[in-house]
């Protein structure tokens, strides 16, 4: 009878301590339960505050900040600033393991009806965090199949030399517009950065008349362009030569004009020269004449009309 009313009296003494404790672990519980909605957000990312399952907070910056515990509120913290890579045409982990990829992932069909194979490398951001999230399912795969659509398109409308040589930028630039345009109608909350043609090849059966027809054209350029230097080397010269020649032609019409005019003009003094005294104008034509006979022969003038008709011609011997 005693022990039972000890061990009442201990276990009276002992409810004051037990109360006190479970005091201490209630706010203990209620201090760590607020403490709860402490969360960090990184330099690389930024928060979304859910209460209840609907966004509240969006886009919130790096640090530290709270919200209200489970099951009020929730945060998500997904990364922004760095660059994911999607693949259309073949499977990053498939390549990284050596696997080619399938036909049907690869070939697209050109505007003139040639098949070819495609492979581009695609690289994006999140933009918006909560439309990432919560607005569309599996964001990263609606990314493969925008632009996968934008490349079929434009490849449709080239043929396949202009895909295979002088568009491909073109191409790569045309992707990553059409595709951002079809997820921003989506409100994706996705960036695209960059839009890289990784391969662009012809089917493997057809590879080798590709690679002849692409001989014969390198072949056919090199001629014209070998055409095209012959011709500016000739052209040149022969134009050069047209107009040397027709130089020549006017230089010797102006020669000869002018030296027919002067003989005209000389032969019209003479002329009239001639009708004043007829006899004179004979004389001095007979002596040029002769002069330009007998260049070297000396010439004496005797006047017929003066002396006794004798002639000596002792003057005519050479001086001793």
């Amino acid at each position: 009878m005693e022990e039972s009313t000890t061990i009442r009296a201990d276990m009276k003494a002992g409810i004051p301590r037990v109360l006190r404790l479970a005091r201490v672990l209630l706010v203990a519980a209620v201090v760590l339960y607020v403490l709860s909605g402490i969360y960090v957000v990184q330099p690389d990312e930024r928060g979304v505050v859910l209460r209840f399952g609907r966004v509240v907070a969006d886009g919130v910056k790096p640090g530290i900040h709270y919200r209200l515990p489970w099951p009020f509120e929730s945060s998500v913290r997904p990364q922004v600033t760095a660059i994911k890579r999607m693949s259309v045409g073949y499977r990053i982990v498939d390549r990284l393991q050596g696997i080619p990829p399938t036909a049907r992932e690869a070939q697209f069909l050109t505007g003139d009806t040639n098949i070819i194979e495609i492979q581009l490398l695609v690289q994006y951001v999140v933009k918006d965090p909560s439309d990432y999230l919560y607005n569309v399912e599996e964001p990263h795969w609606l990314v493969r199949k925008a632009c996968e659509s934008a490349l079929t398109e434009k490849v449709a409308g080239l043929g396949v030399d202009e895909i295979l040589t002088t568009r491909k930028i073109e191409i790569a630039q045309a992707v990553k517009d059409g595709a951002q345009q079809v997820l921003d109608s989506y409100g994706t909350g996705i960036q695209l950065v960059a839009a890289h043609l990784q391969e662009v090849t012809p089917p493997r059966e057809v590879a080798d008349a590709f690679r002849e027809v692409a001989s014969a054209r390198e072949d056919k350029n090199r001629i014209i362009h070998e055409a095209t230097g012959y011709g500016n080397r000739i052209v040149p010269t022969a134009r050069g030569e047209g107009r040397q020649l027709v130089t020549r032609a006017e230089g010797y019409r102006s020669e000869k004009v002018d030296m027919a005019e002067g003989e005209a003009g000389r032969f019209a003094a003479l002329l009239s020269e001639y009708r004043r005294a007829p006899g004179a104008a004979r004389d001095r034509i007979y002596v040029e004449v002769m002069e330009d006979v007998l260049p070297t022969t000396r010439m004496y003038l005797v006047d017929e009309k003066t002396g006794d008709g004798a002639l000596d011609l002792r003057f005519l011997a050479p001086k001793r």
